[in-house]
């Protein structure tokens, strides 16, 4: 009996285990369903990203980016490959990290403490520097350092250096636009970049998932600008030449095509070199001719004249008491810079009177004269996507006082930017009708397909051809004897335009200096057929401060020189010969090392006396052959072609061992060039 109810508690207990045992296992196998399902399901996305962060990175590394292109095809700005130096911690052993600083900082111009802070073993992906010298690369190879690697960049180079460099902007290390046209067309230039990754596998060992050689630079997007780089070239050497000479703080000089208004130059000094942005003032970086605003001073007497002669409430003929060179107006002393008594209405813009401007503007009133201002296109952006760029200063008429008027009429009380006040003389050039300034061209997309920009707005009237005619012969009389602006008259051609001198407002004290001035000429030339409208803008000179003597030189010497160029006849028939400039026959100079973006011209030039830089490279240009580019390095090659109207496909890397066409095959614009690299 007692071994029965031994064996029924035992198969009772036997039964009992299994039964939990089963139900246990099921709650166990249900509990792992649930929690694969968690995993595999619910929460696969974030286990599969962790895991591959830990076996995988991914780089986006900036590929090739469109040229940029003057009016006549000259490249401006273009990318060239370049090596980038980047280490991976964990192949690098402990002789590599005691060792490879101090190898390194000498070759990269790097601080070698810098460079012990930056190796790192747990680091996966260290960045040492990027876009290297090929120099620098060379000597890096050399060291054979364990966990050392290059990888292929492209970095943007402009081959004129300073040369409309606020302007064109620049491009960071991520292949990204940030100033100038460069920032304004980014999404047109750029290229998608290429993603590259690192796997580690069971070993821990590493490599780059990356094509064995990277696509040959291909232009898949191209950007052709309004621009002319020598008119740009004449502008920039005018304008640095009389800043030195009055030790002035800035300037700026606008040239605009005058019936188009398209942008034949645009200066700015200090000068900006964007292959050098580590060495320059960040301020220099703006393009000051769209950005800074000031007071036009007496240039804006034009504009009062043409719209008091347009409304009717200026006939042409009267003749204003200017009372010897002091008067009261609305509460306020007006003066003149040289007592007048009785003057003319092409004599008030002749001898440049503010009291007889303030007179003459009394019938037009505020609200009429406010309606023109605004027609001639002040107080508003100009619209040509330019990062900085300024609307001006013009408060609404209702908001004047009885003096904004009276100041308005000779420049005071508002304010404007070089490049608009070139748009509206532009008007009165183009015979009343105000185009809207632009600088591009046409742009090439990736299918190969040429587009014009529409204009930011259509051309409009302002005032009648009539008024234009009238107010283009008293400005005339500016620059002939006895005129504020002689000094502006081009040798062989009638030079229409108006002298201001404006007082600048000191930001201490809030009021006008007696010690600082804005000197300013603007007008445009051939007066009777005009072809080019040129502002010039010059900022607090020392020792002469009127625009007539300051600006109006610097108008003169981008107009002798300009208007030959573009082959315009003078008044007694055909262009004279551009001083320091013509077509000679280029001879190629050899070189052994490759040029950067901090070299001289690669080509010497048999020029003639006086010139130089750009004026030597377009020499060359005219040619019209093929250089002799075997054995350069690709920079230099592709300076060598930055004048020429042709397109470059280049394969391989290191130095230019074939070249197709052959030295002195005559090339036509669009031609193709093809250039094998070797190392």
């Amino acid at each position: 009996m007692e071994m029965r109810q031994t064996r029924m508690f035992v198969s009772t207990r036997y039964w009992s285990m299994c039964v939990l045992l089963k139900y246990g296992l099921t709650v166990g196998f249900i509990l792992v369903l649930v929690k694969s399902f968690m995993l595999q399901v619910l929460e696969r996305s974030f286990w599969e990203q962790k895991a591959k962060d830990q076996s995988e990175i991914s780089l986006d590394v900036p590929t090739y980016r469109g040229s940029i292109y003057d009016d006549q095809g000259r490249l401006l700005a273009y990318s060239v490959p370049q090596p980038s130096l980047y280490a991976d911690g964990g192949q690098m052993d402990d002789e590599t990290l005691k060792t490879a600083p101090g190898l390194l900082a000498g070759i990269l111009d790097e601080r070698q403490g810098d460079l012990q802070k930056k190796l790192v073993r747990e680091k996966r992906f260290i960045w040492v520097k990027r876009c290297l010298t090929d120099q620098q690369a060379s000597a890096v190879k050399k060291l054979n350092l364990k966990g050392f690697h290059f990888i292929t960049e492209y970095k943007r180079f402009y081959p004129h250096r300073q040369l409309a460099g606020q302007l064109l902007g620049f491009v960071g290390l991520d292949g990204l636009g940030l100033e100038g046209i460069e920032k304004s067309y980014d999404a047109f230039l750029k290229e998608t970049p290429r993603s590259i990754e690192q796997f580690r596998d069971g070993g821990r060992n590493r490599a780059w998932l990356e094509p064995c050689s990277l696509p040959e630079p291909a232009e898949l997007s191209s950007l052709r600008l309004t621009v002319d780089s020598y008119i740009q070239y004449v502008a920039e050497s005018e304008l640095e030449k009389t800043v030195t000479q009055y030790k002035a703080k800035a300037g700026q000089v606008v040239v605009l095509d005058a019936e188009t208004s398209e942008i034949l130059a645009i200066a700015n000094w200090p000068l900006f070199d964007p292959n050098r942005i580590d060495d320059m003032d960040s301020h220099s970086w703006s393009n000051h001719a769209v950005a800074d605003v000031f007071e036009p001073g007496s240039t804006f007497k034009v504009f009062m004249v043409a719209a008091g002669l347009e409304e009717k409430a200026i006939s042409g003929r009267e003749r204003i008491f200017c009372e010897n060179g002091k008067c009261k107006l609305a509460g306020h002393v007006i003066n003149d810079t040289h007592p007048h008594g009785w003057l003319t209405v092409p004599e008030v813009i002749k001898y440049s009177s503010n009291i007889g401007a303030a007179k003459l503007v009394q019938p037009l009133g505020s609200e009429r004269y406010y309606k023109y201002i605004r027609a001639f296109g002040f107080g508003d952006p100009l619209n040509l996507d330019l990062p900085g760029e300024s609307r001006g200063l013009v408060r609404p008429w209702k908001k004047w006082r009885p003096i904004d008027l009276v100041t308005a009429s000779f420049g005071q009380s508002l304010g404007v930017t070089a490049l608009q006040l070139g748009a509206g003389m532009a008007c009165i050039a183009n015979g009343g009708i105000y185009n809207h300034p632009s600088i591009v061209k046409d742009m090439v997309d990736s299918t190969g397909e040429r587009a014009t920009p529409p204009p930011a707005e259509p051309p409009r009237r302002v005032v009648s051809a009539k008024t234009a005619r009238t107010v283009t012969d008293m400005m005339l009389l500016v620059t002939q004897e006895g005129g504020t602006g002689v000094s502006a008259a081009a040798p062989g051609y009638l030079v229409a335009g108006k002298t201001g001198t404006a007082q600048m407002v000191d930001p201490e004290t809030r009021r006008y200096s007696t010690s600082k001035y804005t000197s300013i000429f603007t007008g445009f030339v051939p007066a009777d057929r005009p072809r080019l409208v040129i502002t010039v803008v010059i900022h607090e000179p020392k020792g002469a401060i009127y625009g007539g003597v300051v600006a109006a030189p610097v108008f003169r010497g981008v107009a002798s020189q300009a208007l030959p160029y573009l082959k315009v006849p003078a008044n007694g028939g055909d262009a004279p010969p551009a001083p320091g400039f013509r077509v000679v026959k280029a001879t190629i100079e050899k070189r052994e090392a490759s040029a950067g973006p901090r070299s001289s011209a690669p080509a010497k030039v048999e020029a003639a006396e006086g010139a130089t830089g750009v004026e030597a490279a377009l020499s060359e240009n005219e040619a019209g052959r093929m250089p002799d580019l075997v054995g350069l390095g690709l920079k230099s090659a592709l300076q060598r072609l930055s004048h020429l109207k042709v397109r470059t496909k280049c394969k391989g890397s290191g130095r230019v061992v074939v070249q197709n066409p052959p030295p002195g095959t005559s090339l036509e614009a669009d031609s193709v060039v093809d250039l094998a690299l070797k190392e």
